[in-house]
């Protein structure tokens, strides 16, 4: 068996295991927030949005860091780095006496952590290029039915043991994904070489250099910013319609484990059509799939309708990261990989950064129910983003 599906098969069995560590407790972070003390409805939704957000504002400060040294270093350390800096921070969170010290220690994370973003690189550059559709849009299968397995075990588990034990739990599953790798996964990897002295190159040359994928990165800022809209908001929004805090985070964990499943049956199917079928096709179908799924969701009147509604937005969401990084590992030279993924991450973060703060400031002055709506727009507007940015991407790929 070649090393790359060997290294393949273990890297998906992590990143379903890092999924689930993360989605044992965070989703849930509105009702641990709660126990925090904060029981204001409107503070409630401020401090949703800054921990919501804190993770990924950080995150896209160091990620073209992390990018850099991985050419430099090796991407597996990068993946360990993650993993284990993910896993001990989450493991804090369980003891955070306050709101104050969880948003910190949520803004720790987003400096030390980028799982998904470590793996990611690590299965481009070990992967042969015409299987560069299967390879990512697998592992966004694993994400995803992590996830749902995360949240449906993680919803039980906070209704029986308590918020902060999910914590500790998350924690446990992340060491766990940071062992396999550790052991199972070999990279054949090839430092970048040092530039020679009085050949060095300003910022804007190196990222040119980097090809141009680098156009595609305003396509993965906007996909990001209008996702995650919604952020730590549907856990809010899933207790307006159920009407308490007493029995919801079973709700809530069945709501969004649904969601994964969706996603998860998506990822399957998606990476069987992403090396047949241009992005930008692809990217059209799901921009207008979620913006109706949004639709529908705002217009629920029940808690249970959000069942069959996060179900089929979460079939178009899966697919914007593995159609994005498929088109970003296929027009980048290997070396230069670390590096543009690193700022695909930066990218993301931002998005993840902008996005539930645009949310909540729409829920803190209207309604959540509106958040949902806005959202709708934005993936509209996000297929003539798509034609724009895809055009300029074109012209830069003939003359690169």
């Amino acid at each position: 068996m070649p090393y790359w599906v060997v290294n393949l098969i273990v890297l998906w069995i992590s990143q379903f295991c890092a999924s689930v560590g993360f989605s044992l407790s965070m989703p849930f972070a509105p009702y641990y927030i709660q126990d925090l003390g904060v029981t204001d409805a409107d503070l409630v939704k401020l401090w949703t949005t800054v921990i919501t957000a804190g993770a990924p504002l950080s995150m896209a400060l160091v990620s073209p860091v992390w990018g850099m040294l991985s050419d430099r270093y090796g991407r597996k350390p990068m993946v360990l780095r993650a993993t284990l800096g993910a896993g001990l921070i989450l493991s804090c969170a369980a003891f955070a006496p306050n709101v104050y010290i969880f948003a910190f220690l949520r803004v720790m994370q987003g400096l030390f952590s980028g799982v998904a973003s470590a793996v990611i690189t690590l299965v481009a550059c070990n992967t042969p290029g015409h299987r560069q559709g299967l390879a990512l849009g697998s592992l966004g299968s694993a994400q995803f039915s992590g996830n749902m397995t995360g949240l449906f075990i993680g919803g039980f588990m906070a209704d029986r043991f308590g918020y902060a034990k999910t914590f500790l739990f998350s924690g446990a599953v992340l060491f766990l994904a940071a062992v396999l790798v550790f052991f199972f996964v070999r990279e054949k990897f090839t430092a970048v070489q040092s530039e020679k002295a009085g050949k060095r190159q300003s910022f804007r040359e190196k990222f040119a250099a980097l090809g141009p994928g680098t156009v595609l990165l305003a396509l993965v800022l906007w996909m990001s910013i209008t996702r995650r809209m919604d952020g730590g908001l549907l856990a809010i929004y899933i207790q307006e319609l159920y009407g308490s805090l007493d029995g919801v985070a079973i709700w809530s964990g069945m709501i969004n484990g649904v969601g994964s499943l969706g996603a998860l049956l998506a990822g399957i199917g998606g990476s069987l059509l992403l090396d047949r079928f241009h992005p930008r096709r692809l990217l059209y179908i799901n921009a207008v799939g979620a913006s109706a799924s949004m639709i529908l969701i705002a217009l629920a009147s029940s808690h249970l309708m959000l069942i069959p509604f996060r179900f089929l937005l979460m079939i178009f969401l899966a697919g914007f990261d593995p159609i994005l990084n498929t088109w970003l590992s296929k027009v980048t030279p290997p070396e230069k990989k670390g590096a543009v993924f690193g700022f695909a991450q930066m990218a993301k973060s931002t998005g993840m950064t902008l996005g539930p703060c645009l949310g909540g400031l729409i829920a803190w002055l209207l309604s959540t129910r509106m958040v949902f709506w806005a959202a709708a727009i934005m993936f509209l507007i996000l297929l003539l983003v798509t034609r724009q940015i895809t055009a300029k991407f074109d012209r830069m790929r003939n003359s690169f």
